[in-house]
């Protein structure tokens, strides 16, 4: 007599906010994917009109560093996804947490370095983190999803 084999468990349905918090976080990522890119193009050349070659790489440097750290948050959240709504949330704050830190290490590692232009760097950097940001409220607001559910 041949024992049974086992069976894989049945996989579980997912939590009702889980497909909302996929959607939300393709939508942010893809809206502020678009402006963060506007935002890069005009800085470099910004960069390079006014700082000349070490302007464009310094803007170059801080736009790759800022949309790196922009796109981490909605990573964060879609690989949070799963977790109860509280979960993502704390998987958000603290992305955006590792973001400042990160932030703060570069500003104060390339803080008068010749590698390139301080000051086109550290712009180039505020503005596609504040590109970002807008990306994603726009997102959002566009999926047109009720944050909170009575």
């Amino acid at each position: 007599m041949t024992a049974p084999e086992p069976t894989a468990p049945e996989p579980q349905p997912d939590a009702p906010h889980v497909a909302t918090v996929l959607r939300l976080a393709a939508a942010m990522q893809r809206y502020a994917a678009i402006i963060t890119v506007v935002v890069t193009v005009i800085a470099l050349v910004v960069g390079f009109l006014m700082r000349g070659g070490p302007g464009l790489v310094g803007a170059l440097v801080g736009a790759v560093i800022g949309g790196a750290l922009g796109w981490l948050g909605t990573w964060v959240m879609a690989r949070t996804a799963r977790a109860t709504p509280a979960g993502v949330m704390i998987g958000a704050m603290a992305a955006f947490g590792v973001k400042i830190v990160v932030m703060l290490v570069f500003l104060l590692l390339f803080q008068g370095t010749m590698l390139f232009d301080n000051r086109a760097f550290a712009f180039s950097l505020l503005a596609v983190t504040a590109a970002w940001i807008v990306g994603e409220v726009v997102g959002f607001v566009r999926t047109r999803i009720p944050a909170v559910d009575l």
